[in-house]
C-alpha cells in the first residue's frame, strides 16, 4: 500500500518555481505530474486553506471563513485570530474543532490508518490540520509548541525549538529534523503532512524577489531534497509518494490602506468588533469582512466602497443585503456560512509588472505586512495560483496535467489510492495524476461581478464546481 508524504510549502507561487531557485522542486516536478491548473480557495488565506486541504472541502463547508473573523456569539467586542489555539477552540464552543466535517487524520484512523503532522507555521494553524490528535493518539507537533507530550518528546531528543525570525531558516531545519529523525523513520505513519511557514513569512515581510525571500524559498527547497533523498534511501522507496503543494500564492501588496479608518473617515462607527458605540466590525484583510449591527447600514457602506478606486467587487453572505446587482454571493465561490461577513470587500489590483518584475500587485489591509510586502487572500490571479506536484507511487512520471484543481482535491485523492471512501468531501479524486485519459482539459468561463469586473473561473465538466483562476476588470 502507498504511503504518502505531502510537503505544504506555504505561499509559493507557481511561477516562482524553476531549476535555479527551487532545484529540488523542479526537479521532482519534472520526474512527476505537475498539475498546471492548479487553484487556492477564497479568500485564499492560510487558515482558509489549510481545513480546506485536510477536510477537502471549501469554506461554506469546513466553516473556517478567514484567518480573521468576527462571530458575536464568541466574542462580541472583538475579533478572533485563527493562528492562536485559544480563538481556534474558543470558535468550537467545546467542542473539539470549529471544523464541521472530519479531518483526513480522522478518516484515516476509523480505518486504522495513521496520520502525523509535522507544522512550522503557527499552532493555530497546526490544531486545524489535526484536531483530533490527542483523542487520536496521533503525532502532531508544531514550532510553537511548549507544553504537552510531544513538544517535550521532541525536545528532549533534538532540543528546543529555535526562536522565530525573518527568514524562518532554523525553524524549518528544526521541523525537517523532526521529521526526518523521529516522525518518518519511527512513527512510519501511512499519511505525513510537513508545513514549511518559508517562503511565507519572507515573502510577507521582505518583499517577493527579496534577499530573504529567496533565502527562504532555498531553505524550504532544501528541506524537500532532504525528504526526497530519505525516501530514496528506503527500502520500499517505490511505495512513498510524495506530493508537493502551496496554500496560495502571493501578490505584491501596493497602496496599504486600514478599511475601518477610511469607514470612520467617512462617518461610519467601524471597529475590531461590536462593542457600544460601534456599528460594523471590520477584519483587516486581503479581502476585508464587515459584520453589521444592523444590515440596513449596508447600502451607506456600499455606496462609499462604490466611489473608491481601491475597491472591486463587493461579495455577500445574502446578497439580498443590498440591492440586486450590487453584491456576488459568497456561494459562487464555496464561501458562504454562518460564520461568513455580511459584506467581504475584493480589492482592485493589477496584473501589470511590480517592482520586482514579476506581474500583479494590489491594495490590502493588513497592519503588520509593511507596503510592498507580498500579500494574499484576495482573488487575484497570483493569489489563486498554487503548486501540486505528486510524484512516485502511483503518479504518472514526466506529465503535466491540465485538469482543474484546488486544496480540496487532495484528500479525495489520497482517499481513493488508499481504498477508503470519500463521502462527505466536495473536492474529487485528480485521477490524471495516474491516468493520462482522466485528464481533460478545463472549461474555462467568465462571470460578470458588479462594478465592472469579470471572474475568470474553470469547470472540470458542465456545471461542475467552479474553479476561480482570476478577478479582473472587464476589458
Amino acid at each position: 500500500m502507498t504511503r504518502f508524504i505531502l510537503v505544504a510549502l506555504d505561499g509559493l507561487r507557481p511561477d516562482m518555481v524553476s531549476p535555479a531557485a527551487t532545484p529540488h522542486l523542479a526537479a521532482l516536478a519534472a520526474s512527476g505530474t505537475r498539475f498546471a491548473n492548479a487553484r487556492s480557495v477564497f479568500p485564499s488565506e492560510t487558515r482558509v486553506a489549510t481545513p480546506s486541504l485536510i477536510t477537502g472541502c471549501r469554506p461554506g463547508g469546513h466553516g473556517m471563513v478567514a484567518n480573521t473573523l468576527f462571530d458575536a456569539a464568541v466574542a462580541p467586542d472583538r475579533l478572533l485570530r485563527t493562528k492562536l489555539v485559544a480563538d481556534v477552540l474558543a470558535m468550537a464552543q467545546g467542542r473539539e474543532s470549529p471544523l464541521e466535517r472530519p479531518s483526513l487524520g480522522e478518516r484515516l484512523a476509523e480505518k486504522g490508518l495513521s496520520f502525523a503532522l509535522v507544522s512550522a507555521g503557527t499552532a493555530g494553524a497546526a490544531r486545524l490540520l489535526h484536531p483530533a490528535a490527542e483523542r487520536l493518539g496521533s503525532f502532531r507537533w508544531n514550532v510553537e509548541d511548549e507544553e504537552g507530550e510531544t513538544a517535550r518528546l521532541v525536545r528532549d531528543r533534538l532540543g528546543p525549538t529555535p526562536p522565530h525570525a525573518v527568514p524562518n531558516l532554523a525553524r524549518l531545519r528544526h521541523a525537517a529534523q523532526v521529521l526526518l529523525e523521529v516522525v518518518l523513520p519511527e512513527r512510519q505513519p501511512d499519511v505525513t503532512l510537513v508545513w514549511l511557514s518559508e517562503p511565507d513569512i519572507a515573502f510577507h515581510w521582505g518583499g517577493l524577489l527579496s534577499p530573504e525571500a529567496q533565502a527562504g524559498l532555498r531553505a524550504a527547497d532544501a528541506v524537500l531534497g532532504d525528504i526526497v533523498a530519505w525516501r530514496d534511501a528506503q527500502p520500499d522507496a517505490e511505495e512513498i509518494a510524495i506530493i508537493v503543494l502551496s496554500d496560495h500564492g502571493h501578490v505584491t501588496g501596493r497602496g496599504k490602506l486600514s478599511l475601518r479608518e477610511e469607514l470612520v473617515r467617512d462617518g461610519f462607527r467601524a471597529g475590531t468588533g461590536l462593542g457600544d458605540g460601534i456599528d460594523i466590525a471590520v477584519a483587516p484583510a486581503a479581502a476585508p469582512g464587515l459584520w453589521f449591527r444592523d444590515p440596513a447600514l449596508a447600502p451607506q457602506v456600499a455606496a462609499f466602497l462604490a466611489a473608491q478606486p481601491w475597491a472591486g467587487p463587493l461579495l455577500a453572505r445574502d446578497p439580498a443585503i443590498l440591492p440586486d446587482g450590487q453584491a456576488a454571493p459568497l456561494s459562487l465561490l464555496g464561501s458562504s456560512h454562518r460564520r461568513s461577513a455580511d459584506l467581504v470587500v475584493t480589492f482592485a489590483g493589477s496584473e501589470a509588472p511590480d517592482e520586482w518584475g514579476l506581474p500583479g500587485f494590489a491594495p490590502f489591509d493588513a497592519p503588520d505586512v509593511p507596503d510592498g510586502g507580498g500579500m494574499h487572500g484576495g482573488l487575484h490571479r497570483a493569489e489563486l495560483a498554487t503548486v501540486l506536484v505528486m510524484e512516485g507511487g502511483p503518479f504518472r512520471p514526466g506529465a503535466v496535467a491540465t485538469m482543474p484543481a484546488d486544496l480540496t482535491d487532495i484528500v479525495p485523492t489520497i482517499l481513493y489510492l488508499l481504498g477508503l471512501a470519500q463521502d462527505g468531501v466536495e473536492g474529487r479524486p485528480l485521477a490524471g495524476a495516474w491516468d493520462a485519459a482522466a485528464d481533460t482539459p478545463p472549461l474555462r468561463e467568465t462571470v460578470r461581478l458588479p462594478r465592472g469586473f469579470v471572474l475568470e473561473a474553470m469547470r472540470a465538466e458542465p456545471g461542475g464546481r467552479l474553479y476561480p483562476t482570476a478577478l479582473r476588470r472587464d476589458g
